[in-house]
């Protein structure tokens, strides 16, 4: 392409002559949205040029900044490319060498090597004066600037790294390559693109021979850090806190792990369980790690690209680290990693062996007594005499005489629960991710795996048996006797209320009470959003107002369920735009409580922003209040929108309906944990009590009518002898006390009662409770106290 398009010519017009005309001015971000990757391609060593001139007149050095922040990915031609290296030689800093090697990726043509030779070797040489920040970059342009400028480098970098074994080997396995397999490693980076560099290619845009690059070379240096480790804690090495690696033995180490984990090497999950577990913890009885850095970065790259063993290493090194701040960084990235695993179907339902039988069940020898571990709904241990007699405990003597298999029973047991904590997150999970597996292998996977088999009996799923034509199965209840067995290539998915009709919903909720079924997440009783398009807030029920949920349980237990009743997705009523919601609007939140759950379910704070990464998207929840690590106070919900990846707005209509539901759903959450919460720490601060009456007069919330409805069956027998009544707000009990629903409150004849419920064994034994909430069972545990 040769020719520009009208804006993207009159970009490069304002770049290289006189000022636009003042009319022309504000167009210019709408100029650079519409610009092509070829088009920025062209543009940029303009744009270059321009920055680099000093006496570049002030528009032009306005309108080449836009340029070069536009965020696309440009892409480049033989000679656009030779053009780049020009611009980018003419006044040359040390990183202008990364724009080079990412030019050569984006090259969609054989690049002229001649053509290039001078102006790679400015660039090489100056970026050597910067070696430690530019090495990658520019061993990818060095073999373009001749073999004396790359022998010069290679010199500097051996010189540089020669304290750095693990990134002393990858220099010198990297200079047996080309400039393309260089420039790969180069793209590879720990951290985002800063502002005016280009977007990080995907690995599908980077081709398959990213994925077979180095990856030997990925073993040799994992292996060489595990040997390392395992030194250290056998003593063989003396310890020293934070120097078993330097800082570019991590960058490579890093590296190293994302590349195995990307590609599922078998190898990997093995020597992670080494390496994440030895870098978390001190051979000695200090606090202190071998590597903090390491460790935080190889748990980096477990979240990236999870796998069911790396995931499981990285659990063990939260368990054994003893620093306090590494801790809650592992806790952070372990539930960033089992959600991720949702983002590889093949990998998510793939369990390390615990050696079960088919029924779930695994005996171990301890001296004359037995532990029999069993895997069901939950991973329990039981132990039996000799003669096979049931014991109630562990037996003293198995304690005192066998403690190496007692320890086995029991590390066993905590890997079992280990597991399925992981497979209920990762699956979960996948109604973010839009994960769909394939029903051979998920058939497989519930035959083969007790641990599997266990949670996903109780969950509903739909196969595709024709394309369309989905069909909702509860494995729990066995097959219909209708169905037809799908192709081992049909599609299994979660199934969702948001993506069921009233009836469907319904249905199941009654199926999962006839048959007594804890599922392992809220599923049949999931809350669900279904923003209309005319303002109103439609929900799936027929009911009116918005769908908001309850809470999880986070310490703040949420005693009021959603906003009042205003719109969503539409433009009328002026309750939103096409691409925000104002669905929460009004709420008054505590900072600290909405913070504190934020940062364990993923969000960040950008920009005085609530954000949260949706595969692609991005959503963006903002509050009114200056928001940091350590903010506290009041603020007030404002509206919530998502983004696409290039930084435009997602229109809220388009996205798919189970991904905005949950986005929406994460958004209430914090909303419900942080305006009104179950919470004696608030609980006599000014206002707080004013703050609950606002919330107690409030519509129900979706995650209030999902209680009424669990309510509904369990006070089933209740509700028939006329004891209880369940109004549109309140649970009345005998005519005279009133239990809200949204807030747990308890009125007698209208004045407000405080409850004192009994604990431990003096506690009402409850009676069965289709999912976990702390406010549900306070509801009923009240009810059956008065009772």
């Amino acid at each position: 392409m040769n020719e520009l398009s009208p804006h993207a010519a009159q970009l490069r017009a304002a770049m290289t002559g006189p000022p636009q005309d003042a009319a022309w001015s504000g167009g210019l971000w709408a100029a650079c949205a519409q610009l092509t990757s070829a088009e920025l391609g062209m543009l940029l060593p303009v744009a270059y040029r321009t920055l680099a001139a000093e006496d570049a007149p002030d528009h032009a050095r306005q309108v080449a900044r836009e340029v070069t922040w536009t965020k696309v990915q440009p892409s480049f031609t033989s000679r656009t490319l030779t053009e780049l290296f020009l611009a980018l030689a003419e006044s040359p800093r040390p990183r202008d060498v990364r724009f080079a090697a990412g030019g050569l990726l984006r090259c969609t043509e054989a690049w002229d090597e001649e053509a290039l030779r001078k102006p790679a070797a400015v660039l090489v040489e100056v970026a050597g004066r910067r070696a430690d920040e530019t090495a990658d970059a520019a061993l990818a342009v060095a073999p373009l600037a001749g073999p004396d400028a790359e022998r010069e480098l290679a010199g500097r970098l051996r010189e540089l790294y020669a304290d750095s074994p693990l990134r002393s080997a990858e220099i010198e396995i990297l200079l047996a390559t080309g400039p393309r397999e260089r420039a790969l490693v180069a793209e590879d980076r720990r951290y985002a693109p800063l502002t005016g560099e280009w977007p990080l290619l995907t690995d599908a845009a980077l081709g398959p021979s990213a994925e077979e690059l180095h990856t030997e070379l990925a073993r040799q240096v994992l292996s060489t850090a595990a040997d390392h480790l395992a030194a250290l804690h056998a003593g063989r090495i003396p310890y020293a806190a934070d120097k078993a690696f330097t800082a570019s033995d991590t960058d490579t180490l890093w590296r190293a792990a994302r590349r195995a984990l990307r590609r599922d090497e078998p190898w990997a999950g093995q020597l992670l369980a080494t390496l994440l577990p030895h870098s978390a913890v001190a051979p000695t009885t200090a606090k202190t790690l071998p590597s903090q850095a390491a460790c935080i970065g190889l748990a980096q790259a477990v979240e990236a690209h999870p796998t069911p063993e790396a995931v499981a290493a990285l659990r063990e090194a939260r368990r054994v680290v003893r620093h306090a701040g590494v801790t809650k960084k592992l806790d952070r990235t372990l539930r960033r990693a089992e959600r991720h695993l949702a983002r590889r179907p093949e990998l998510a339902l793939r369990l390390t062996d615990l050696g079960l039988d088919a029924d779930g069940v695994r005996r171990l020898p301890c001296g004359p007594y037995t532990a029999v571990l069993t895997v069901g709904e939950e991973a329990t241990l039981t132990w039996e005499s000799a003669e096979g007699r049931a014991l109630k405990s562990l037996p003293a003597a198995a304690r005192r005489d066998h403690p190496d298999e007692v320890a086995a029973a029991r590390d066993l047991l905590a890997k079992a629960r280990a597991q399925i904590r992981t497979l209920i997150r990762g699956v979960e999970g996948g109604y973010l991710e839009g994960t769909v597996h394939r029903y051979d292998r998920w058939r497989d996977a519930l035959d083969q795996s007790a641990v599997v088999r266990g949670t996903a009996h109780r969950l509903i799923w739909e196969v595709e048996h024709a394309p369309g034509e989905w069909r909702a199965v509860l494995p729990a209840a066995g097959p219909a006797d209708d169905a037809p067995e799908p192709a081992g290539s049909a599609a299994v998915r979660l199934w969702h209320p948001a993506r069921a009709t009233a009836v469907e919903r319904h249905y199941w909720r009654d199926r999962i009470a006839e048959l007594g079924l804890r599922q392992p997440f809220r599923q049949a009783y999931r809350e669900h959003y279904r923003p209309g398009a005319t303002g109103e807030s439609a929900t799936g029920d027929g009911d009116t107002g918005h769908e908001a949920i309850g809470h999880e349980a986070t310490g703040h237990e949420a005693i009021g369920d959603g906003a009042p009743g205003c719109g969503t997705t539409g433009d009328g009523g002026g309750t939103g735009s096409a691409h925000s919601t104002i669905m929460f609007h009004g709420h008054l939140l505590r900072i600290e409580a909405v913070l504190g759950l934020a940062v364990r379910q993923g969000w960040n704070i950008e920009d005085e922003v609530l954000v949260l990464p949706v595969g692609e998207l991005t959503a963006c929840f903002v509050i009114a209040g200056s928001l940091y690590p350590g903010a506290s106070g009041w603020a007030e919900a404002m509206e919530v929108k998502l983004y696409r990846a290039d930084g435009s707005p997602q229109p809220l209509a388009e996205v798919d309906a189970v991904r905005l539901s949950e986005v929406l759903r994460a958004v209430d959450l914090l909303v419900s944990a942080g305006s009104f919460g179950w919470c004696e720490t608030h609980a006599h601060e000014p206002g707080a009590w004013q703050q609950l009456n606002r919330l107690y007069d409030q519509p129900l919330g979706e995650g209030a009518r999902m209680r009424k409805e669990a309510l509904r069956r369990i006070l089933a027998a209740q509700i028939a002898s006329g004891r209880v009544e369940l109004g549109a707000r309140q649970l009345l009990l005998d005519g005279r006390y009133a239990i809200h629903l949204a807030t747990g409150r308890v009125t007698r004849d209208g004045d407000p009662v405080e409850i004192t419920l009994p604990t431990g064994r003096r506690a009402v034994p409850l009676p069965f409770l289709p999912y976990d909430e702390t406010l549900l069972e306070r509801v009923v545990r009240t009810v059956e106290h008065l009772m």
